[in-house]
């Protein structure tokens, strides 16, 4: 047995990875345990992957810690073929455990998941570096344990090593497209919410190096993000791969909610002014003296003093509506 560990910022990308909740990476996911995690179940005790959910638990936890900008700790442990039928679920848990007690992971939150596919056989563990107390979890000479547990698990339960080669290859086709995917979900979940409209979005995403490509087929949608990345290769990654908030009919409908809830707020707006100048409107034209009344000059007289006390009544009574109609 081996393992490899990422480093991430964002929890949403890596969990809708390994949970693949709406089955767009053609994933059969196993969860196999979780601790620090809210997962409701359904009637026949399954459990609901709720993504948006367990990343917002993580997130939360790991606010305690703002000056820590990667918390996301994303572990794969990873057996030859060879080993496939000695690992039952049962024991991909008691191995998960053994490898976390090893490696001083504990007293935080984590995930733990199984992916049965064809290749060789592993899981995927995702813990928060940030503990349950607000703490780093340890990762003092990491490597050299992670090796030194890994090579005990493996005699313990006769498992096999597999091959040095096997290691790499396997860590060259993870690893960075899975830092980029993490890398490219966060990016743009943010712009997502930091844009007016689809135009600004696309605007902003390509600032920052991403492009988008909308695609179609017959009546069906799609989108896809390409990045290029740090070791010259370019990615291209469909929107339900990096979330299932991203998919095209999802930020269509995104910024459809914002649109009409701009031109709800604008017509209330309007509504309000117009209230509010039909108030005044009415105010002022109760203040015009009618055609025929003498035009008002201001003197000693008596009949001057009764007309100035009627003009002050009238400008006071103004006042006083103006400010009611204001509250």
């Amino acid at each position: 047995m081996y393992a490899f560990c990422h480093k991430g910022s964002g929890f949403s990308g890596a969990i809708d990875y390994i949970l693949d909740a709406e089955g767009m990476n053609n994933k059969i996911v196993q969860l196999l345990g979780s601790e620090g995690v809210d997962i409701p179940l359904d009637d026949k005790n399954h459990p609901i992957f709720d993504t948006h959910s367990i990343a917002q638990s993580f997130q939360i936890q790991a606010a305690m810690r703002p000056g820590i900008s990667k918390p996301v700790r994303h572990l794969i442990l990873s057996c030859p073929p060879e080993d496939r039928e000695k690992l039952s679920p049962r024991l991909w848990v008691q191995i998960a455990k053994e490898y976390m007690c090893g490696m001083h992971i504990n007293n935080t939150q984590f995930i733990i998941a199984a992916h049965k596919e064809k290749d060789n056989p592993h899981i995927h563990i995702i813990y928060n570096h940030v503990n349950n107390d607000g703490k780093p979890v340890e990762e003092k000479f990491f490597k050299k344990r992670s090796t030194e547990v890994c090579r005990a698990i493996t005699e313990k339960y006769d498992l096999h090593w597999g091959s040095e080669k096997a290691l790499s290859q396997l860590e060259a086709i993870h690893k960075p497209e899975d830092q980029i995917l993490y890398q490219t979900a966060r990016v743009v979940t943010e712009e997502l919410y930091y844009s007016s409209n689809k135009s600004e979005f696309r605007m902003n995403l390509m600032s920052r190096g991403i492009q988008i490509r909308e695609i179609r087929h017959g009546s069906r949608e799609g989108i896809l993000f390409v990045v290029n990345g740090t070791n010259g290769n370019q990615y291209t990654f469909a929107g339900s791969r990096l979330g299932r908030h991203l998919t095209c009919s999802k930020i269509n409908a995104y910024f459809q909610h914002e649109n009409d809830n701009r031109r709800s707020m604008a017509r209330e707006t309007r509504l309000s002014a117009n209230v509010v100048v039909s108030h005044i409107i009415s105010l002022i034209t109760s203040l015009i003296p009618p055609a025929e009344t003498e035009e008002y000059q201001p003197n000693h007289s008596t009949e001057g003093e009764q007309k100035d006390g009627k003009h002050r009544q009238k400008a006071s009574g103004f006042r006083e509506s103006f400010r009611e109609c204001i509250k």
